[in-house]
């Protein structure tokens, strides 16, 4: 296949694989690599910290065309229940750009460049450099954001400080206050279970030292444990300066 349909069969392939890398990214583990039609990426969450100086992120090209990919740290914090982002030099990300040719690997390397100053949470942005697009057709790229953590370490379920309001302008609400010095992933049974709720819809989320994140739950909501529920729950709020910004 050669010219426009080739583009065109290209351009379809990175649009599905933008979905289905974000899925995987989201319900994959911590050494399960995240796969799609174009890329391979593998692990899908970096850490390092005093016993180990630097990461690395391995992408590979299993597309038939080769692929320019740019790579990037984001600083991420949580504020009023959602997640922010903010331009950081303090990750070094090792090649920033380079072209992967068909079949083959390159290996992102990051680190620190001043350990002692910079440990936190950040996101590593791995996207596609879009080529000229060819004629009418919508060019889709690939961006992909894989969590790196700096200094920092699990924590407990058991550190999360859990509630339960109904919001009147957004519906149900459930926040959870990390208490401890770890960063906590909560799967969407966990998140049920913690409030005492039968959930369907909603996705994991990581809660960061020190921070608040919040699920947004909809109208209706299903009560599994009543007194569970009732002992998290707090009056109803008018929806007025909640800073909620939906789910990651």
């Amino acid at each position: 296949m050669t010219g426009a349909p080739r583009m065109a069969r290209r351009k379809l392939d990175w649009a599905l694989a933008g979905g289905v890398c974000a899925f995987l990214l989201a319900s994959a583990g911590l050494s399960a690599p995240a796969a799609a039609g174009t890329l391979q990426i593998d692990p899908v969450r970096l850490e390092i910290g005093k016993a180990r100086k630097t990461a690395s992120l391995t992408v590979r090209n299993v597309e038939d065309a080769p692929v320019t990919i740019q790579a990037h740290a984001l600083g991420w914090s949580q504020q009023d229940g959602g997640d922010t982002y903010q331009e950081s030099a303090a990750v070094i990300v090792s090649p920033p750009i380079f072209t992967v040719p068909p079949g083959g690997t390159q290996i992102v390397r990051v680190g620190l460049r001043n350990p002692a100053a910079s440990e936190g949470a950040y996101r590593l942005i791995v996207e596609e450099v879009p080529e000229a697009a060819v004629g009418t057709g919508v060019r889709v790229a690939l961006r992909l954001d894989i969590p790196l953590y700096a200094g920092l370490q699990p924590g407990k379920p058991g550190e999360l400080a859990w509630s339960v309001w109904r919001d009147a302008q957004r519906g149900w609400i459930a926040e959870a206050a990390n208490r401890g010095s770890g960063y906590v992933r909560v799967e969407p049974e966990e998140l049920g279970a913690a409030v005492g709720l039968r959930l369907s819809g909603v996705t994991f989320g990581t809660v960061l030292p020190g921070s608040r994140r919040r699920w947004m739950l909809g109208e209706r909501i299903e009560i599994a444990d009543q007194a569970r529920f009732e002992s998290l729950r707090l009056p109803e709020k008018s929806g007025q300066n909640t800073g909620v910004s939906g789910t990651k």
